[in-house]
């Protein structure tokens, strides 16, 4: 990790909070977390702001979904390393053994979309032959 983002990250516990809210939610069956409103000291309308600042920074994923499911999020790896590196020092509470479930499930979600994204690519071609071809 690299010692700005940490240092973001402590320097905003807001950012930690919201973050430790998405660590604590149940994915779907995609990994993918619906968007918190309602975090304990955080007024709802700086949540907007705190989440893209965590998008920015690398913390936490988004996708955007059709007009009727809104916008998922996904802790990043980058995300995830901030997280148990507060609670390594002191900074942070969640404990080992949440983390480093979070991890390992999270990790596995990963492995899981990437596997399918890259099934579901298909070959780019720049050969103008081959783009004739395909038009005929």
């Amino acid at each position: 990790m690299i010692n700005y983002e940490l240092s973001q990250l402590q320097d905003n516990p807001e950012w930690l909070d919201v973050l430790r809210a998405y660590s604590e939610s149940t994915p779907d069956e995609q990994g993918r977390l619906t968007r918190v409103h309602d975090i304990e000291g955080i007024a709802e309308e700086h949540l907007p702001r705190i989440h893209g600042k965590l998008i920015a920074f690398g913390f936490l994923d988004f996708e955007l979904a059709d007009r009727h499911e809104g916008v998922f999020y996904q802790l990043t790896s980058l995300g995830r390393q901030g997280l148990i590196r507060l609670r390594d020092t002191g900074t942070d509470t969640i404990d080992e053994a949440t983390a480093d479930e979070m991890v390992a499930e999270n990790d596995a979600v990963e492995d899981e979309v990437e596997e399918s994204t890259t099934l579901l690519e298909e070959p780019v071609t720049t050969d103008e032959s081959a783009r004739e071809s395909e038009a005929a």
